[in-house]
């Protein structure tokens, strides 16, 4: 069990964020036991196939065999908005007396194929490929659930406060009297204080009743289970074109197929041939519904798609 220890000012500054390289790296254990993570069978059968082509000489030191991995592979993300590209060069900087101090706690040793001032280097190849051809096809629909439950847990901080906010978070994770207590994630129990230096909350799909450093003092963050998780994969392929039409009529899917990059109102309607009115009444439909959002650049308004929109139309984006 993990204790943090959290006064009235900790609780005011608890943040949440999305990590691209936790649910990467966390993802390696549902591979390596299928059995533990029920919910995500339907991702791993349809990745089986592209693993073989990986570099697993240095995948299978990343995850032992009690689930643990080295926590400078998960660094902590500062926001939902965090990027892929800048977690890897954030795993690549890792100095080497923390490279090789965390692998030795993981596996027992510094493996051979990881030996060498390259080591860090073949880490962030390795992932970096195996982000490619097992996550990135499907992140679009992994980040919409998580950045969904984050935005649940703000309604319920507003409505209900922290607390009550933290004892809902799993069954594994309990909060009472300043202390918040995550059972399920080691043998041996630890009691540590936030002190001011912020508590980072992470949904992840991997965890799967919770997921803490390993390291003593490491700063601190938690990784907890989003909701939904159980209907993540019922839609395995994105729709057709043909049955987004008949989803959102073929007027406003044409104009989503368009939105490649933001355009004006003006853009769009001159690549339908049609008036801005028409297109415009079309996009505060498509607002009100959360399939696009607007943004100012001057006295321009440039209207892009949301991760919702990605998500419908099986578009790709970091």
């Amino acid at each position: 069990m993990l204790t943090y220890e959290l006064t009235s000012r900790d609780l005011e500054d608890v943040r949440f964020a999305v990590s691209p390289a936790a649910e990467t790296v966390l993802s390696l254990r549902a591979l390596q036991d299928p059995g533990r993570f029920p919910l995500q069978l339907p991702w791993i059968r349809a990745v089986q196939p592209l693993l073989e082509a990986l570099d697993w000489s240095v995948l299978r030191w990343l995850v032992n065999d009690t689930m643990g991995s080295p926590d400078f592979l998960t660094p902590r993300p500062t926001s939902p908005l965090t990027q892929i590209a800048d977690e890897l060069d954030l795993i690549g900087s890792v100095d080497r007396e923390t490279f090789e101090r965390q692998l030795v706690a993981v596996n027992g040793e510094v493996p051979a194929e990881l030996a060498g001032p390259d080591g860090a280097t073949k880490v962030v190849d390795a992932l970096r490929e195996y982000w490619q051809a097992a996550i990135a096809p499907y992140w679009n629909r992994m980040r919409t659930l998580l950045t969904a439950d984050i935005s649940y847990r703000g309604h319920v901080v507003t409505q209900r406060g922290t607390g009550v906010m933290l004892n809902e978070l799993g069954p594994a994770i309990s909060y009472g009297d300043g202390l918040l207590r995550v059972d399920r994630v080691s043998d041996i129990s630890r009691t540590e204080s936030v002190d001011g230096r912020g508590l980072v909350l992470q949904p992840t799909l991997f965890g799967p009743h919770a997921v803490i450093p390993m390291d003593v003092g490491a700063e601190p963050i938690l990784g907890y289970p989003p909701r939904g998780q159980a209907t993540l994969w019922s839609v395995v392929d994105p729709p057709s074109r043909r049955d987004l039409a008949q989803l959102i009529g073929t007027a406003r899917a044409r104009i989503l197929e368009l939105l490649t990059h933001p355009r004006t109102t003006t853009d769009v309607a001159a690549e339908l041939k049609v008036t801005p009115s028409a297109v415009s009444q079309q996009l505060q439909l498509l607002r009100r519904t959360g399939l696009v959002e607007p943004q100012r650049t001057g006295k321009q308004v440039l209207y892009k798609p949301t991760q919702l929109a990605a998500l419908l139309t099986g578009t790709e984006s970091d």
